[in-house]
């Protein structure tokens, strides 16, 4: 009788600590209220300075597409070949050391990124006589974004990124679809033909297609690295992360790669992909979305802005060999997204009679640099 008692205080000890686990990973998974203190303690030392002189705290990117293509993972060639015909670093920035830790453990470093990038000349009266930016047309700010175009992202790639019910919510990972991807994975080893639906957030699709080398995940340490990654620059303004999720946001729509269209190049941004793909102004295509009117002009306009909301996941197959495949996926969503309440019923009929029109003879510039001279 006494092994028997003892057997039910331990197994009645086990449920107790086992529920209190289970409570307590509940509720921090709900609030991020631990995530948020420490990671926002440990953000707020990630710091820099430009100082006099070479620096010998400083580290580069490497290989991701983002780096490349600002020339970020160019500099430390380029400052050679220069220091060998004779030119001096007269400042560069130095890195805190936690920062340099950061990188050092292969994370990417923690800062506020651009979404544009270029080269402005201008002429002795402040007149621009060149001017060239990548990508060539973003949104200002977050509030430029249509709510129609927002919600349709959100509920397609990232649903409880803006829910007001945690301030302190960590954009990086949403628990819920992590566990369910993490099962899915689980029984793909068992059963090939099982499908892994993505458990990535917005934040971590930009560290990858940013910073991951080939804007691929191929590796459980290169989902780590990312899901890290953003998790710190996540809380780089503080504990309350709402504002950072907009910005999230904000930098998806202007920075998301949609492939390369003949007669244009790499296509970056919804607002470039808007006129490289389909010849639509991105302005013209908002004001249609923010008046969110049923009728054939805003039907049309949102399916191609819908579309490439789609095109993203596979942009190379949908946008240059099978139209048919982007079509036919873009009315599956379109019924979707009218059965959640995301869109009317009568916004999904004006888009379903809408075809998408591809164009993409169109110039890198609008008027060529001798013309402007």
């Amino acid at each position: 009788m006494a092994s028997k008692r003892v057997y039910y205080v331990v197994a009645g000890t086990g449920v107790v600590i086992v529920s209190a686990l289970a409570g307590f990973f509940a509720w921090e998974f709900t609030t991020s209220t631990l995530q948020a203190k420490y990671l926002s303690e440990y953000a707020a030392r990630m710091h820099y300075q430009v100082d006099v002189g070479a620096s010998s705290a400083i580290r580069f990117p490497s290989d991701g597409p983002a780096d490349l293509r600002m020339g970020y993972a160019s500099l430390p060639d380029i400052t050679r070949r220069l220091a060998a015909q004779g030119f001096e670093i007269q400042k560069q920035a130095r890195i805190s050391p936690a920062m340099r830790q950061m990188a050092d453990k292969g994370l990417n470093l923690p800062y506020h990124e651009k979404d544009q990038a270029g080269l402005q000349l201008t002429d002795a009266t402040g007149a621009t006589i060149f001017d060239n930016r990548t990508p060539q047309r973003i949104f200002a700010n977050f509030a430029a974004i249509p709510p129609l175009l927002r919600d349709s992202l959100l509920f397609i790639e990232n649903r409880e990124l803006l829910s007001t019910d945690n301030s302190k919510r960590n954009p990086a990972v949403e628990w819920d679809r992590l566990a369910q991807a993490v099962l899915d994975k689980l029984i793909q080893f068992i059963n090939p033909s099982h499908d892994v639906p993505g458990g990535s957030t917005l934040a971590t699709q930009i560290e990858k297609y940013r910073h991951s080398p080939d804007g691929l995940t191929l590796t459980v340490q290169d989902k780590w690295q990312q899901m890290a990654s953003a998790s710190v620059r996540a809380y780089l303004d503080g504990e309350h992360t709402l504002p950072t999720r907009q910005r999230l946001v904000l930098d998806y729509l202007n920075t998301v790669p949609l492939s390369a269209a003949p007669g244009f190049g790499e296509v970056i941004g919804l607002p470039d992909a808007l006129w490289a793909w389909y010849g639509l102004d991105y302005q013209n295509v908002s004001t249609l979305l923010r008046a969110n009117h049923a009728d054939m002009a805003t039907g049309n306009a949102y399916k191609h802005v819908l579309s490439l909301l789609i095109a993203q996941r596979k942009p190379s197959y949908y946008l240059n060999v099978n139209h048919k495949a982007l079509e036919d996926t873009t009315n599956i969503h379109l019924r979707l997204l009218a059965r959640e309440g995301v869109i009317s019923p009568a916004l999904r009929d004006a888009a379903l009679q809408a075809s998408l029109t591809f164009n993409i003879q169109r110039p890198l510039q609008n008027r060529a640099f001798i013309e402007q001279k």
